[in-house]
């Protein structure tokens, strides 16, 4: 993102294997997430400043993305703004909602599925234990003008689902 936060003028790079960077997505914002499914085919990303979750089909050998990216989400105002994200073991996307004191469920087909609430107005990331039923929720504290006692804190939540376990990319194998 631009240090001044100018609409747009932020990139998403990705890092080769062999030490190259590469752009690989223009016109964004303040970029968040990204979150993966488990078989790597699909990139969840969040422009944050546009209140967009966007989409993008991933290319398992090049590591490209295939076609341009599609909205998955377009928050209006009031519900927060996308931060981190993760994928759960049945495919659903959980989301940090910046300034509103929750975090989303989402089906894969975009349909808002379960809102959580959590004690801190400000959660910024999220992750699914792949063992056991628990979210793990980041929250902000710094720069935060009515914090709670929850703000800055590691939060868990009990939920129904697992997280997937965490992947090496290698081009070529997916």
């Amino acid at each position: 993102m631009a240090y001044d936060g100018a609409p747009g003028a932020g990139s998403l790079y990705r890092t080769d294997a062999d030490g190259t960077v590469v752009r690989v997505l223009d016109g964004l914002t303040i970029v968040n997430g990204p979150a993966f499914t488990a078989d790597g085919t699909t990139m969840y990303l969040a422009d944050t400043a546009a209140g967009t979750i966007l989409r993008c089909r991933v290319d398992l050998v090049s590591g490209d993305l295939s076609g341009g990216p599609e909205t998955f989400a377009q928050l209006r105002d009031g519900e927060g703004s996308p931060d981190g994200m993760t994928v759960d073991d049945e495919g659903c996307l959980w989301v940090a909602m910046w300034g509103a004191g929750a975090v989303r469920r989402y089906h894969p087909d975009g349909r808002l599925l379960h809102t959580l609430t959590v004690p801190a107005p400000h959660p910024t990331s999220v992750c699914l234990h792949p063992n056991d039923n628990r979210l793990f929720v980041t929250t902000a504290r710094h720069g935060v003008k009515n914090p709670t006692a929850a703000s800055g804190a590691v939060l868990t939540i009990p939920v129904p689902v697992r997280g997937t376990a965490a992947r090496s990319w290698r081009r070529g194998r997916g």
